[in-house]
């Protein structure tokens, strides 16, 4: 049985996990792409991985969309069934996306000429 404690836990190795991969993402490959499209890559990555979602309708509690969607949608009812997840995962994918242009734009230095 699933206790609240080991629900939390799980989502906070999720969120570690998600923020060390993208780290070494940017670190290895996004940091020699002009730092505009490095940042709002690094920002869509995010928010694809750390979108949630409820499994199914019953379900109260949450997991991440991108697994939920693609299993939903490969083997649980099609399109109909990941609808849910598919939405939440473009809305925090676009969100993600604009946090990482708003900080290539607003808080980054700017390069030295």
């Amino acid at each position: 049985m699933l206790t609240l404690e080991s629900y939390l836990l799980a989502l906070g190795v999720q969120l570690l996990a998600t923020i060390g991969g993208v780290w070494l993402l940017y670190k290895l490959w996004f940091a020699r792409w002009r730092r505009t499209t490095a940042c709002v890559i690094t920002g869509l990555t995010v928010g694809l991985l750390l979108a949630p979602s409820y499994p199914m309708e019953d379900v109260s509690t949450l997991a991440p969309a991108l697994i939920t969607g693609v299993f939903n949608l490969l083997f649980s009812g099609g399109f109909t069934a990941a609808k849910s997840a598919l939405i939440s995962l473009s809305v925090c994918g676009f969100v993600g996306a604009a946090i990482g242009r708003f900080y290539a734009a607003i808080v980054s230095k700017p390069s030295a000429s």
